[in-house]
C-alpha cells in the first residue's frame, strides 16, 4: 500500500474520532444516548437510515456481482430505494408518532412484555453476529488487497467502532454517518462520473459489457430472473419498514422530519447504486482476469473489480480515500447496531426487568457498559470466523442472516398494518417462521421445481436465485399468513394491558405538537458543516501536490463537493426563517 494512501486512511481515523469526541457532549441523558432525544435534522437522521443499509460488501461482493451480472445487482439497491419512498409514505410516521425510544418499545405496546422479552434476547446474537460479519467481511478483502494482517485489521476496526459508539451514543454515531455520507457520495460519485467519462459513455459501457448486460450470465429462463427481482425488492422493503429497523426514523422532531428522512435516504438510494457500480461495469467491459491481478483473492478475486479500477486508472491517494469510504460504509451500520443494542438493553431488560426505577445516571452507565460488551463480542466473533475455515464468509451471511432475520421482519412489518390480533401472534409468528427457515435450509431442494421449467437441471446462478426466492416466498406466505390468520382469535384486551394498547392507538393517530418536540440543537450543523469544510480544504490540499492536472482535478472535485456539503450544513445552524433573512 503506497505511503500516500496509509497517510490518508489513518488522518481518516483521527478525523471520525475527533468527530465522536465533539459530538459527545451532545448526549446529555439516557434519551439522548439512545436516539438523540429526538432532535436530530431530518438530514442527519436520513444519512444514519442510508449508511446503515449496506457495508463494505457493497464494493466487494456486490461489485463482483455488477462485474458478472451487469444490471440486475440494482435492483437489491432500489429495493432499498422503494423500501425508503414506502416509510416516506406509510411508516415513518406512524413509527414516530408512537412516542418511543427503541424499536422493542414498539414490540412491547403492541404485542406485550412476553413478546418484547422475546423479540429482545433474539435481536441481541442477530445484531453482534451482522456487526462482526460485516467487520470480518471487510478485513477479509484489506488483508488479501492490502497486505494487512486480518486479526489487526478486525481488532483496529472493531475498537474504533466501538469507540464511536460508546463516547456520545446516538449522537456520535448519527454524526459520523453524516460526515461518511458526505465521504462516501463525493468519492463515488467523483469516480464513477470518472469512469463513465473515460469509457465513452453509457451506451460504450452498456455494448463493451460481455454478456447480457440486463440478466447477465446463468440464466436459462429470463422468467427466474423476473421473479427474483420482485422478491427481492419485496425482502428489501420489509426489511427497511419493520419495526426492528425503525430506530432510524424515532430521532427525529416530529413525524414529518422522520417522513424527510426516508425521502432523502430513498433518493440516495436511487442514484448513488448507479455511480457504484459503474467501475466494475467499464472492468468487466475490459475483459480483465481480476485473479492474475489479485491471486490472493482466489476464487473471489471478482470482489476486487470495483477497486481494480481505482487501482489502475485513478490518481495515487484515490486508493486510500476509497479505502476510507469502504471503511466508513462498514462502520456506520457497526456502529449503528451497538447502540440499537445498548438502548434494547437499557430501556427493554435494564429498565424494564432489573431495576424498574433506574435513575438517569445508572441508565447513561449501563447504555455505555452494554454497548462496550456489544464492541467486544463483535471484535471476539469477527476473530472466530476468521479462524475457522470450514464456512465461508457468504455461508455465515446465510446461516445467520436467512434463519433469523426474515422471521423475526414479517410479524414486526405488520405489527402496524393488521392491529387487531391477540399479543401471542407476535412470538408465535416467530416460532412459525424459525420452522420454516430450517425446513427451507435443510429440507427443501431447488431440483424440485425442475418440472415446471421442463428442465433437466438448473446453472449455479439459477439454483442460487430460486433457493432464495424460494425461501422468501415460503416466509411471506407461510408465515405472514400464519400471522394474518391469528385475527381469528383476537379478544378486546383488558386492565393495565388495554390500557398500554389503547395508548399506542392513540398516539397513532394523533400528531407531535410543538410542546412535545425537543428543542433542536443546531450547533449538530455548525460543527458538522465546520469539520466537513475542514475535510473538503484538506483534499483539495492534496490534490495541489500532484504534477498533473487530471489527478489534480480528480482531488479538487472531491474535496469541493465535500466543501459544498460542509457549507450547506453550516447554514443550517440557522432556524429556517433565519436562512431566509
Amino acid at each position: 500500500m503506497e505511503s500516500l494512501d496509509l497517510t490518508i486512511v489513518l488522518a481518516y481515523f483521527v478525523f471520525v474520532i475527533f468527530a465522536a469526541l465533539v459530538f459527545k457532549r451532545f448526549a446529555k441523558n439516557s434519551s439522548g444516548f439512545i436516539r438523540g432525544g429526538g432532535a436530530m435534522m431530518w438530514w442527519m437522521a436520513g444519512a444514519t437510515a442510508f449508511m446503515t443499509q449496506f457495508s463494505a460488501w457493497t464494493f466487494t461482493g456486490a461489485a463482483a456481482k455488477a462485474y458478472e451480472d451487469g444490471l440486475t445487482v440494482l435492483f437489491l439497491f432500489w429495493g432499498n430505494a422503494l423500501g425508503f419512498f414506502v416509510a416516506a409514505f406509510y411508516f415513518a410516521e406512524r413509527y414516530r408518532k408512537l412516542r418511543v425510544d427503541t424499536p422493542m418499545e414498539v414490540i412491547k405496546l403492541r404485542f406485550g412484555k412476553v413478546s418484547e422479552q422475546f423479540y429482545t434476547w433474539l435481536s441481541f446474537p442477530l445484531g453482534i453476529l451482522s456487526a462482526a460479519i460485516w467487520l470480518n467481511g471487510l478485513a477479509i478483502f484489506v488483508a488479501a488487497v492490502f497486505g494487512i494482517d486480518l486479526y489487526v485489521t478486525i481488532m483496529i476496526v472493531g475498537a474504533l467502532v466501538t469507540f464511536v459508539a460508546v463516547s456520545g451514543g446516538s449522537w456520535t454515531v448519527s454524526a459520523t454517518n453524516v460526515i461518511q455520507l458526505i465521504l462516501l457520495v463525493s468519492i463515488t460519485m467523483t469516480v464513477g462520473a470518472f469512469a463513465l467519462y473515460s469509457s465513452g459513455g453509457p451506451v460504450n459501457v452498456v455494448e463493451a459489457f460481455p454478456g447480457n448486460f440486463l440478466v447477465g450470465e446463468g440464466i436459462q429462463y429470463w422468467q427466474i430472473c423476473a421473479v427474483w427481482v420482485v422478491i427481492i425488492m419485496s425482502k428489501q422493503t420489509i426489511n427497511t419498514n419493520n419495526v426492528l429497523t425503525c430506530y432510524r426514523f424515532l430521532v427525529t422532531t416530529n413525524e414529518k422530519e422522520a417522513k424527510k428522512a426516508a425521502l432523502v435516504a430513498g433518493v440516495l438510494f436511487v442514484v448513488g447504486p448507479v455511480m457504484w457500480f459503474i467501475p466494475p461495469w467499464v472492468t468487466a467491459g475490459m475483459g480483465v482476469d481480476l485473479q492474475s491481478y489479485y491471486p490472493n483473492l482466489g476464487s473471489s478475486a471478482n470482489n476486487a473489480a470495483y477497486l481494480f479500477y481505482i487501482d489502475y486508472y485513478m490518481p495515487k491517494g484515490i486508493l486510500g480515500l476509497v479505502l476510507a469510504a469502504m471503511i466508513a460504509a462498514t462502520v456506520a451500520p457497526m456502529t449503528t447496531a451497538l447502540n440499537r443494542n445498548a438502548g434494547v438493553f437499557v430501556r427493554n431488560v435494564y429498565q424494564s426487568v432489573i431495576n424498574v426505577n433506574a435513575t438517569e445516571r445508572q441508565q447513561m452507565k449501563m447504555g455505555k457498559i452494554a454497548t462496550l460488551v456489544s464492541g467486544l463480542l463483535s471484535v471476539g466473533a469477527a476473530l472466530l470466523f476468521a479462524s475457522v475455515r470450514e464456512y465461508s464468509f457468504f455461508d455465515l451471511m446465510m446461516l445467520f442472516g436467512a434463519l433469523l432475520q426474515m422471521p423475526l421482519s414479517i410479524p414486526s412489518l405488520l405489527a402496524l398494518v393488521v392491529l387487531r390480533t391477540p399479543d401471542w401472534s407476535g412470538w408465535a409468528t416467530i416460532v412459525v417462521g424459525l420452522v420454516v427457515s430450517a425446513f427451507m435450509h435443510f429440507i427443501f431442494e431447488v431440483n424440485w421445481l425442475l418440472s415446471l421449467f421442463n428442465a433437466e437441471s438448473f446453472t449455479h446462478r439459477e439454483y442460487v436465485d430460486l433457493t432464495v426466492v424460494c425461501a422468501l416466498v415460503a416466509q411471506i406466505v407461510i408465515t405472514g399468513g400464519f400471522f394474518m390468520s391469528t385475527r381469528l382469535f383476537y379478544k378486546e384486551r383488558h386492565g393495565q394491558r388495554a390500557e398500554q394498547y389503547n395508548g399506542m392507538l392513540s398516539n397513532l393517530v394523533t400528531p407531535i405538537d410543538k410542546a412535545e418536540e425537543a428543542e433542536v440543537d443546531r450547533r449538530q450543523g455548525k460543527y458538522l458543516g465546520l469539520m466537513s469544510q475542514l475535510l473538503g480544504a484538506l483534499i483539495v490540499f492534496i490534490g495541489l501536490w500532484f504534477d498533473s492536472y487530471a489527478d489534480k482535478a480528480v482531488f479538487i472535485i472531491i474535496g469541493s463537493l465535500i466543501l459544498l456539503a460542509g457549507g450547506h450544513l453550516y447554514r443550517s445552524r440557522k432556524a429556517p426563517h433565519e436562512q431566509l433573512a
